[in-house]
């Protein structure tokens, strides 16, 4: 489906009308999502409190404005979920800079006052900080101020426009497609700033002033357009386009050349891809190609059985949208549409409903089983496609335990012969299952309009939808191939060893993901452990362990990400120096594989063929002392 197209050239009005007294953080909102931003679900993992939070300079007694404590507790403030988006360093509570407003800055007025600013966000390399006048610290949305080579300039006529602008400033670099104008290219014709602004209206909001970039907006039809006129800026002109032909319908308005050897960037975030399925069409005998599943029975449908005593959990001012019990009906859940989740164990000594507020969006589906140890555990899904996984005595984790852009359908536990299991039904057709001891997970492409799953601890997996149920046998072996893998990597104390961005302790998760049936996770868990393993000076002692589970995984014939793979082993073999052995044991390490893998040169696919023969030429190479 294409999606609607957004003039940016409209957004002065649209600022206009905001600052006319519509909800504050309506717009910030609107611009994330536009741009790609989707509420990853859970509990933000960056506090307030996790800022710079230095003693020097904090005045405790003085106000923390109204809209910059509802940032920090709102869902839409996508910086506490992901700071890695923005780059800047937090101060909580603000903090009085030891830079003052100066007298002839007309900040304050002809009577002068409070020549003290309120520092609550730093530039990343604190070149510069964003803040509030203490003289207007009791507003509920003053202006925000920032430092500029030694002075306080206004950035932005409110906090809440400010924290606006800065995601506008940061997030289309990320969801969107990228074009930079050097200097040197626009100083050489002024023409393209005159069709700058002859073909394009400004965003109506106050230039960007970070690192004195000076920076004017203008918007167009899915993309926006910023003229660093300043001589902080880099980058004379850059263009962020939600998609690539509406960059490329600007630069040739501009008359830039975009047409050079990876001169557009593509986004770096994003989102997995839905599935395109029919309905679930499942008939006795059907089966897997790949041997996972069998079907064997096909009925009438017939939905779990939860006691009617569940749905009572759930307040009268509250409905109830979901109800789930364990095997032995001791723990019930129930959802509500407000997306809180109660739970009660009957048959506790002082029975008591525990609710959390787990969802952001109506409650679609719940799990629970009681596992041999007596620990229960809970999994919810939502409308939002997020699915919270927690213990009834633990508190639940921030982050989801999954998440896809679709509606969770159904949710069901068990407790398997290889251990506890989970499954969950998504609206676009894609069942994914777990294995809580190794966390290898298989996806189903079983098809839309599941209604329910039931899992049985016979290895069973019932599949309901409009017309009926049906019965599939689960091979776990086939379900999850990696599962014993998984477990090996968890013997390695991956925390002891190096690789080029520290700690290994981040290995076995990408070895995981190397696995995945999802070809984009498996690609991006490769090209990961490259930037962390391949050194030609063998300054990863994480390499050497880690090429046996690398080799093992490229033998998989279903593997998504073989050619780049294989080449990663290629490269580990590549080592010039020897520092301490360490090149000779990772060289080894690499020959050692070599006679399992010759095999490859007979592959069909050339880019495979290509990286076997640079093993082969990496393998025959000597590591100079």
């Amino acid at each position: 489906m294409t999606p609607e197209i957004i003039d940016y050239g409209q957004f002065a009005e649209r600022l206009r009308r905001h600052q006319q007294g519509r909800p504050r953080w309506e717009l910030l909102d609107a611009v994330q999502r536009e741009w790609g931003y989707e509420d990853p679900g859970g509990e933000p993992g960056h506090s307030r409190w996790g800022g710079e939070n230095q003693k020097h300079g904090i005045d405790w007694t003085l106000p923390v404005p109204q809209a910059l404590n509802e940032w920090w507790d709102s869902p839409l403030n996508s910086f506490a979920f992901n700071p890695r988006l923005y780059w800047v360093h937090t101060q909580w509570p603000p903090k009085i800079s030891e830079l003052e407003v100066g007298p002839g800055s007309g900040l304050l007025g002809t009577e002068g006052g409070d020549r003290c600013v309120c520092v609550f966000m730093s530039e990343y390399h604190y070149s510069h900080e964003w803040g509030y006048l203490a003289a207007e610290a009791e507003l509920p949305d003053p202006r925000v101020v920032v430092s500029l080579r030694g002075e306080w300039v206004v950035q932005s006529r409110s906090l809440s426009e400010f924290l606006t602008q800065l995601a506008f400033e940061r997030m289309p670099a990320h969801y969107g497609w990228t074009l930079r104008v050097r200097r040197t290219t626009v100083d050489a014709d002024p023409e393209i700033v005159r069709r700058l602004a002859a073909s394009y209206r400004e965003l109506g909001l106050l230039p960007w002033q970070e690192s004195g970039t000076d920076a004017l907006s203008y918007g167009a039809p899915d993309a926006v357009i910023r003229h660093g006129r300043g001589p902080g800026a880099d980058f004379r002109i850059v263009i962020n386009a939600r998609t690539r032909q509406a960059l490329i319908d600007v630069a040739e308005t501009l008359g830039v050349d975009w047409s050079g050897d990876k001169a557009i960037g593509p986004p770096s975030q994003v989102p997995a891809p839905l599935e395109e399925l029919g309905p679930v069409a499942l008939s006795e005998g059907d089966a897997d190609t790949r041997g996972r599943w069998t079907v064997l029975s096909r009925g009438p449908g017939a939905p779990p059985e939860v006691p009617g005593a569940a749905a009572t959990l759930v307040q009268p001012s509250a409905t109830v949208s979901a109800v789930a019990a364990d095997q032995d009906g001791t723990t019930l859940a129930a959802g509500d549409t407000d997306g809180h989740v109660h739970v009660l164990e009957t048959d506790d000594e002082d029975p008591e409903t525990i609710s959390l507020a787990l969802h952001r969006a109506p409650v679609s589906a719940l799990a629970c089983l009681k596992l041999d140890s007596g620990r229960r555990l809970v999994l919810s899904g939502d409308e939002n496609g997020v699915i919270r996984y927690w213990s009834t005595r633990r508190k639940p984790l921030r982050a989801p335990f999954a998440r896809r852009r679709t509606p969770v359908r159904a949710l069901a536990a068990a407790q398997l012969e290889t251990g506890p299991a989970l499954a969950a039904a998504w609206a676009d057709g894609l069942v994914r299952l777990w294995d809580l001891t190794s966390d290898a997970v298989a996806g189903l492409r079983l098809g839309t309009g599941v209604t329910a799953l039931g899992l049985g601890a016979d290895g069973t997996l019932r599949v309901t939808d409009a017309d009926g149920t049906s019965v599939l046998r689960l091979d776990p072996a086939k379900l999850w191939p990696h599962r014993d893998l998984r477990l090996r990597l968890d013997s390695v104390d991956w925390g002891s060893l190096w690789t080029s961005r520290g700690p290994g302790r981040m290995i076995p998760d990408l070895i995981g993901k190397v696995a995945s049936d999802d070809k984009k996770t498996a690609m991006d868990a490769v090209h990961d452990l490259y930037r962390l393993l391949v050194s030609k000076e063998a300054s990863s002692t994480a390499a050497v362990p880690a090429i046996p589970f690398l080799v093992e995984l490229m033998t998989d014939p279903d593997n998504l990400s073989r050619s780049t793979l294989l080449l990663l082993i290629a490269d580990l073999a590549d080592v010039r120096q020897a520092r301490g052995g360490r090149g000779d044991a990772q060289l080894a390490a690499v020959r050692e594989a070599l006679p399992v893998l010759r095999y490859l040169h007979d592959e069909p696919e050339s880019p495979i063929r290509w990286a076997a023969n640079e093993l082969e030429r990496n393998c025959a190479a000597s590591p100079a002392s």
